[in-house]
C-alpha cells in the first residue's frame, strides 16, 4: 500500500477520495454531501459515508478521506459515528502506525457558546495523526455562533486544488459537467432590472445610478429597499402555516453584480410516479401510530448494540408542570416500553432518547400547495431515482428508490421544512425564478455582499414555506426541493426518572417551544412573527395511547450516577428542565437508601448529594417542587439551593449566582473530596456561565488554599490564572468528574 510521507502527498496520486461525515442536526452531513457532489462532477471518483458504516466501505483501505464532522453535547461525536470512534481507538491505541497510508483533510463545524468548540474535528485530527496519517490540507473549524458559511465557503473552495494534487481528476468529464478543475475563479453575478420569463437569464444589466429613471429600476429599487413580504396567496392564509419576512434589501441599490455566491448544487434526484399495486402502496397507518409510514424498516435495520434500535413506546400520561401563568408551558410526559424488552434492563438513570417527530402537517400542505401539487397528487407513491447513476441520492432520500412513499409523507417525515438557511440553497432556488427581483434578493442573500441580510434572515427563522412566499416567483419542481432540504432529525431528550423504580417506563419534561421573534417594519413599528418548535408542539397535541417511534441513545459522556459503593459527594446543577435527568439520580438514590436501610445501614452513611436549581419564579415554574421537598425532608436530597430570577431583588437571580455564594463549600468539595460535578441545561447562557463561574470560584480559591495547585501563574496575586482554571475544569472533564449534558 502506498505511503504518503508528507503534507504534499507527492507520493502517488489515488484514483478515488471518499467524502466521510459525523452529523448530529443534519449539517455536516448536508455540507458532504454537497462536496461529494460537486467533487463527482468534478471527475474525481468520489464516494460518499456516514463514518459509522466503515465496515461496510472498507475505512482500513481508504487512503484519500475528507471528513466533515460536527461536536454535539459537551464536546461528543455524533450519534453516527460511535462505532467509529471505537475502532479509531483501538488503531491508536500504543500510537501504532496504523494508517500511515492515509491523507485526509477535516472540515470541524462547531459552536464557540460551547466550551468544547469543535472537539471532535480536534480529536479525529489528533488521532488520526497519532496513527501516521499526514492532512494534505489544512483543517478547517466552522462556528455557527457567527455562521459556518464564514468558514466552509472558503475552506471548500481551497480544497479543490489541494485535493487535484494527491487524488486523480479526469478534466474532460469535469468540463463536461460544466466545472472546472481548477480552482474556481469567482464569476461576478450580474444584476438584471425588469421581468423576464426565463430563470436562467443573466445578461449584464446595470443596477444604480446607470439605470435610475427607468419605471423597472424604479420599481426594483422600491422593492429592494422595502421588505420581502407576502400576503397575496391563498396559501398564506389558508393554514396559518406562513409568517412574512422582512428584509431590507436597500443594500443592493449600489451593486451593479454580486460575487462570492456559492456553487449550485446539481440536481441529482428525479421523481417518477409508481402504479397502484400492492407493492407500491404504503399500507395506512394504524390510528393509535404516530410515527413514519416506513417506522418497520427502521426498527428492522443492524444495529451493533441492540438496545439502540428505534421501537414503538405508548404515551401514557401528559402532565403540564408549570402554572397557567407561568412564561413557559413545561409538561411532563410518560412513555410505556411495553413490549420494547431490547431496552429493559440496558438504560440508567441519566441517559437520553430520540424521538421521530414530524413536520407541522398544515405546514406541509400549505408547502406542496405552494409548489402546485394538489392534495390528491401529494399523497399519490411516488420513487425517486438517482439523475447520474454514479452520483448516490441524499441518506434520508435512498429509501424512497426502492420503497416508494407519497410526497406528502416524505416532506413530513424524512424533509427539515424548518432549518435554518443555507446560501447553496437560496443560490438554487434563484434559478427556478420567473422574476428578476426574485432573483436578484435570492442571489444577493446568497453573495458574500450579502452576509448581513443573511444573517437577519436566519434570525427570523424562516420555514421552507416562508421562503417560497417571500419570493413569489420561485417555483423549484417538487423533487429539486426535496434534494435541497437537509435530512429531519429526531429530538433528544433527557429520561427523568430511574429505571429501579420502574424499567418499563421513560418520564421526560420539556417546554413546549412557541416564541415570536421582533423585528421592526417599514413604518418603524415593532413586528412579532411567530415561531415554533417542530416535535413539542405536536407532543403536545397527541392524545394518550398514541404509540410513537423512539430510541435510546448512546450515553458517550457517562452522564450517570457513579455505580458501586462510590462515596464521592454529588454536585447537580439543574435550573429549568434541565432539572429532569437528577430527578432519575434522586430515584435511583432513593431506592440505594431503601434497600441498604432495609439491610440496617444509616442513610447518614449516604455520600452528600446537592442541588442547585433555578427558575423564574417559585410559584409559577419550580418543577417538581413537592418531590424534591419531599426528597430533601427524608435525607434523599441532603441540600437544595434554588434561586428565582423574577422573585427576588436581593437574592441570587441565576444558579451560578447560587453556587457563587457557597464558593468554599464547593471549591473544598470538588478539591479536598474529588467530588462529582453535573451540569444540565442550555449551552449558550447557562452552560457558558457556570463554566466561568467555576473558573473564577477556582482563582479566588487558590489564594486561600495555594496547597490544592501545582502551579500559580500569576505571580503577583499569587492566585490560579483564568487560563489555568479553565485547563483545571477540563481535566475534571476528561476525568469524568466534571459531567455535562448541555443542548443549544
Amino acid at each position: 500500500m502506498p505511503n504518503a510521507s508528507d503534507s504534499s502527498g507527492a507520493d502517488f496520486v489515488d484514483s478515488q477520495v471518499t467524502f466521510l461525515y459525523a452529523s448530529q442536526t443534519g449539517n455536516a452531513e448536508s455540507i458532504s454531501y454537497s462536496m461529494y457532489e460537486e467533487a463527482a462532477k468534478r471527475g474525481f471518483n468520489a464516494k460518499w459515508h456516514v463514518l459509522d458504516d466503515h465496515e461496510k466501505f472498507g475505512f482500513n483501505e481508504v487512503q484519500t478521506a475528507v471528513f466533515v464532522v460536527s461536536t454535539t453535547g459537551d464536546g461528543d461525536p455524533p450519534d453516527n459515528s460511535a462505532r467509529f470512534w471505537r475502532i479509531l481507538r483501538k488503531a491508536t491505541r500504543g500510537k501504532s502506525m496504523a494508517y500511515s497510508h492515509l491523507r485526509y483533510a477535516i472540515l470541524g463545524l462547531g459552536d464557540t457558546n460551547y466550551s468544547n468548540f469543535c472537539n471532535t474535528a480536534q480529536r479525529l485530527d489528533k488521532q488520526l495523526l497519532e496513527a501516521g496519517a499526514t492532512a494534505f490540507y489544512p483543517k478547517g473549524l466552522a462556528d455557527d455562533g457567527t455562521g459556518l458559511e464564514e468558514v466552509v465557503e472558503s475552506w471548500i473552495e481551497g480544497l479543490w486544488p489541494a485535493l487535484a494534487r494527491v487524488a486523480q481528476c479526469a478534466p474532460c468529464e469535469a468540463a463536461g459537467a460544466g466545472v472546472s478543475s481548477e480552482a474556481d475563479a469567482e464569476t461576478p453575478v450580474s444584476l438584471e432590472v425588469g421581468v423576464s420569463g426565463s430563470s436562467e437569464a443573466a445578461a449584464p444589466a446595470n443596477l444604480g445610478a446607470e439605470a435610475s429613471g427607468s419605471p423597472e429600476a424604479d420599481a426594483l429599487s422600491a422593492g429592494l429597499a422595502g421588505l420581502a413580504l407576502d400576503s397575496n396567496t391563498s396559501t398564506s392564509n389558508s393554514s396559518g402555516a406562513h409568517q412574512p419576512l422582512v428584509l431590507d434589501f436597500r443594500a443592493m441599490e449600489s451593486l451593479k453584480a454580486i460575487t462570492g455566491t456559492p456553487r449550485v448544487p446539481s440536481a441529482v434526484c428525479e421523481m417518477a410516479p409508481v402504479d397502484g399495486s400492492a407493492e407500491n402502496n404504503t399500507p395506512p397507518l394504524a390510528k393509535d401510530l404516530a410515527c413514519p409510514p416506513w417506522y418497520a424498516a427502521l426498527t428492522e435495520d443492524s444495529w451493533d448494540d441492540a438496545s439502540l434500535a428505534p421501537f414503538l413506546a405508548t404515551l401514557q400520561s401528559t402532565t403540564q408542570l408549570t402554572s397557567p401563568e407561568a412564561l413557559k408551558r413545561t409538561l411532563l410526559v410518560e412513555l410505556s416500553l411495553s413490549g420494547a424488552d431490547h431496552v429493559h434492563g440496558s438504560w440508567q438513570a441519566g441517559d437520553s432518547f430520540n424521538i421521530y417527530a414530524p413536520n407541522d402537517e398544515g405546514l406541509v400542505r400549505a408547502l406542496l400547495e405552494r409548489l402546485s401539487v394538489s392534495a390528491d397528487e401529494g399523497r399519490r407513491p411516488v420513487a425517486l431515482r438517482k439523475r447520474d447513476a454514479g452520483i448516490e441520492l441524499p441518506t434520508h432520500l435512498a429509501r424512497f428508490a426502492s420503497a416508494p412513499a407519497s410526497l406528502f409523507d416524505i416532506l413530513l417525515w424524512a424533509c427539515d421544512v424548518c432549518a435554518a438557511p443555507r446560501k447553496q440553497t437560496l443560490r438554487a432556488l434563484a434559478d427556478h425564478c420567473t422574476e428578476i427581483v426574485d432573483r436578484d434578493r435570492l442571489l444577493f442573500l446568497s453573495s458574500r455582499q450579502g452576509g448581513a441580510v443573511f444573517d437577519e434572515l436566519r434570525r427570523q427563522a424562516p420555514t421552507t414555506l416562508d421562503l417560497l412566499q417571500a419570493f413569489p416567483s420561485c417555483r423549484p419542481p417538487a423533487e429539486r426541493l426535496l434534494e435541497l432540504l437537509p435530512p429531519l432529525a429526531p429530538r433528544s431528550y433527557s429520561i427523568c426518572n430511574a429505571p429501579t423504580a420502574a424499567a418499563d417506563k421513560w418520564r421526560f419534561a420539556f417546554n413546549v417551544v412557541e416564541y415570536c421573534i421582533q423585528v421592526e417594519g417599514p413604518d418603524a413599528s415593532t413586528l412579532e412573527l411567530p415561531r415554533r418548535g417542530v416535535c413539542t408542539p405536536w407532543l403536545e397535541r397527541l392524545p394518550c395511547a398514541q404509540r410513537i417511534l423512539v430510541a435510546k441513545r448512546r450515553n458517550v459522556s457517562e452522564f450517570r450516577m457513579p455505580a458501586g459503593p462510590d462515596q464521592r459527594p454529588v454536585i447537580m446543577v439543574g435550573p429549568g428542565t434541565g432539572v429532569a435527568p437528577f430527578i432519575g439520580f434522586l430515584e435511583q438514590r432513593a431506592q440505594q437508601l431503601a434497600t441498604a436501610a432495609a439491610a440496617g445501614v444509616s442513610p447518614e452513611a449516604a455520600p452528600l448529594m446537592w442541588l442547585f436549581f433555578g427558575c423564574r419564579s417559585r410559584l409559577h415554574d419550580f418543577l417538581f417542587s413537592t418531590q424534591l421537598e419531599q426528597w430533601q425532608a427524608e435525607g434523599v436530597l441532603s441540600r437544595l439551593s434554588t434561586c428565582f430570577s423574577r422573585d427576588s431583588l436581593s437574592g441570587p437571580k441565576y444558579v451560578q449566582h447560587a453556587m457563587a455564594q457557597h464558593e468554599d463549600e464547593l471549591m473544598h468539595l470538588l478539591l479536598a473530596q474529588n467530588a462529582l460535578l453535573y451540569v444540565c441545561g442550555d449551552a449558550k447562557g447557562m452552560g457558558k456561565d457556570v463554566n466561568d463561574a467555576l473558573a473564577d470560584m477556582l482563582c479566588r480559591y487558590s489564594i486561600k488554599h495555594p496547597e490544592y495547585f501545582d502551579v500559580l501563574a500569576d505571580v503577583d496575586t499569587k492566585q490560579l490564572s483564568k487560563v489555568q482554571a479553565l485547563q483545571v475544569l477540563m481535566r475534571w472533564s476528561t476525568e469524568r468528574r466534571y459531567l455535562r449534558d448541555l443542548w443549544a
